[in-house]
């Protein structure tokens, strides 16, 4: 049973580790510092639980130690809808950029129709989509 419990108002989100336990699972969001540009995503445990601390380590990168007291910022709960929309977006953000690298890597002559095809229809739903939502002249 997950104890850890989001906090706040429209105006930012925390999440209160007072409760937590061992296993509570959350992702923490880190930014580029002094921009809005989301820098990773990732999935955090909670390993262990002292009186006034909280350690918590994730499959990659560094373990994190929390304050028990305060609320954390850009802690999110799996089933919250708008880390969803941040991770969904990443997961996107992220693909592009592979894809876009592959297409600089390769030569022309390495395309065949089947991908031409693919990208010209992605084009026609994207214009489609700006037109009906009144995006594009």
């Amino acid at each position: 049973m997950v104890m850890l419990i989001a906090t706040g108002n429209a105006y930012g989100k925390y999440l209160d580790f007072a409760d937590a336990e061992v296993g509570d699972r959350f992702w923490v969001v880190e930014h580029v510092p002094y921009s809005g540009t989301i820098k990773s995503v990732r999935a955090y445990s909670v390993t262990e639980i002292n009186s006034k601390t909280v350690l918590c380590h994730a499959e990659e990168g560094k373990a994190l130690k929390l304050k028990r007291a305060l609320p954390q910022e850009n802690c999110y709960l799996d089933t919250d809808p708008y880390f969803q929309n941040i991770a969904r977006t990443v997961q996107i953000s992220t693909q592009v950029q592979a894809v876009k690298k592959l297409v600089k890597e390769h030569e022309t002559m390495d395309f065949d129709q089947e991908v031409i095809d693919a990208i010209m229809a992605w084009q026609k739903r994207v214009s489609a989509r700006k037109i009906a939502a009144g995006t594009q002249p």
